[in-house]
């Protein structure tokens, strides 16, 4: 099925979703009646920060048009990175909040990082093949995902591949523990990162994949994956997060 007949497949399911709390405003909870797809009260959609412009290598808002100094230095190894959100503001609170409990929220940032694939799929900045794209997920370590109660890039994933129609397979998993990012430094997350995942073998041969995670800082940990997807014979890996740091940004969250 063609991309853009699977997001009409899928219209009922954002339809579903976007009722979940369709009263509310999932940015600051003031009654909102303009729904169900709206998801943001008037104020909320008008603050919350959009990764524009964007790097067209890694997705991140960037300072001035064109490639940001971390892609010209060391290019990530996906094709192209995508995010609706630049993490900070409204954006970096709302996101904060789903990691922390508040799991209604994975639809509405799946709802937008799907109009943001849609867009870029539009644009051509996406290559889709006639069998479609394989959704994938950071995965988590099995100590977060306990302490959090799920999994915070895999309830993305799900919510994509619900809206889009798109195959969801966990097909990443995670060959050692790594030290939490939000520490060390750019160049410490990469060798931090490197070598800690694996992509199981013949679980993505041929297929173009999309990559989730719901935050991308220094890029250290999608990078690290993309290579994992591509040993186990992933013909192009594209990655989307919910948000991104926004070029030099001073952060200390997690990757």
């Amino acid at each position: 099925m063609k991309w853009k007949e699977w997001f009409s497949k899928r219209a009922a399911d954002l339809r579903f979703a976007a009722s979940r709390r369709i009263y509310t405003c999932d940015g600051c909870g003031k009654e909102i009646f303009d729904g169900p797809e709206t998801r943001l009260c008037a104020d909320c959609a008008a603050e919350i920060p959009r990764s524009l412009p964007a790097c067209p290598k890694c997705g991140r808002k960037g300072l001035s048009q064109g490639l940001c100094l971390d892609c010209k230095r060391t290019p990530p190894r996906f094709v192209r990175g995508f995010s609706p959100f630049s993490y900070r503001g409204l954006a970096a609170r709302m996101l904060n909040r789903f990691k922390n409990g508040e799991r209604h929220l994975a639809w509405f940032f799946g709802g937008e990082m799907a109009a943001t694939l849609e867009n870029a799929t539009g644009r051509g900045e996406i290559t889709v093949p006639e069998e479609g794209i394989l959704i994938a997920s950071v995965p988590a370590s099995e100590e977060r995902k306990r302490a959090r109660g799920y999994d915070q890039a895999a309830e993305l994933a799900e919510v994509l591949s619900r809206l889009t129609g798109a195959e969801r397979k966990q097909v990443l998993t995670m060959t050692r523990r790594t030290q939490p990012q939000k520490s060390l430094t750019a160049e410490a997350r990469r060798k931090n990162a490197e070598g800690a995942y694996r992509a199981i073998k013949g679980s993505c041969a041929g297929r173009t994949v999309l990559l989730v995670d719901d935050l991308m800082t220094t890029g250290a940990t999608a990078d690290a994956c993309t290579r994992a997807l591509y040993k186990a014979g992933a013909a192009a890996v594209y990655f989307l997060s919910a948000a991104a740091v926004p070029e030099r940004a001073v952060f200390f969250g997690a990757d």
